[in-house]
């Protein structure tokens, strides 16, 4: 059986990205390319060069947000939970990234937090932006916002897999996106509004499931 240079492929695709940039008025931010932030053990903060993560046995589903604090974490723990029920466990694997800087590292939603635990999901950690090696390894990517859906279609040339806005998994006349938890509503109670997110993110989730075979 011939083996494939996967570092080769990498290499090689990521030349033709710089060659559609060579000559063009395109600006891109240069922590788009392939660096990925992460901490060490000291919690300081460091940059690693990192070829995008594939494996053929995992289709990689992500989910984005603005943030990447409250909701893509909360729609990854649902959709861990219901793959965890389903026969395509172990087969689809999960993440959840914010598409801004100003929140990197920063701590998961305390009220999500909380709220989510309600209905069952635990989450911890921290917020974490997308790169690009991320967002070229995503087999499918589920926009929860339309800042996170905008942020695709300026990045579509990193893009491989298919991208969908969860509103395609919500049911007719429900809204296209996930409302902003940190958007104030005076029409509608704090904790009744993280509960509305919570159960959106559910019906989404279950509906997705359901659409994987087509998808991934």
């Amino acid at each position: 059986m011939t083996r494939t240079n996967k570092s080769s492929k990498t290499h090689n695709f990521f030349k033709k990205i710089k060659g559609k940039f060579e000559g063009s008025s395109y600006s891109v931010d240069p922590s788009d390319l392939i660096q990925e932030s992460f901490v060490n053990q000291s919690g300081e903060g460091a940059y690693q060069d990192q070829a995008p993560y594939y494996s053929p046995e995992l289709s990689n589903v992500l989910f984005l947000s603005k943030r990447g604090m409250s909701r893509a974490p909360l729609a990854r723990e649902v959709m861990r939970k219901l793959l965890h029920l389903s026969d395509l466990f172990g087969s689809i694997r999960p993440s959840a990234r914010g598409i801004s800087d100003a929140y990197e590292f920063c701590s998961f939603d305390k009220r999500m937090v909380h709220s989510a635990k309600k209905f069952g999901y635990e989450l911890a950690g921290n917020a974490r932006r997308i790169n690009m090696s991320e967002l070229s390894s995503a087999n499918l990517i589920i926009t929860l916002d339309r800042e996170s859906e905008e942020y695709t279609k300026s990045r579509h040339f990193y893009i491989r897999g298919e991208v969908k806005a969860i509103g395609a998994f919500l049911p007719t006349g429900d809204t296209p996106y996930v409302p902003d938890p940190f958007e104030s509503d005076e029409f509608i109670e704090t904790q009744a509004k993280y509960d509305q997110i919570i159960r959106l993110i559910e019906t989404g989730c279950q509906n997705l499931l359901k659409s994987f075979p087509s998808l991934v």
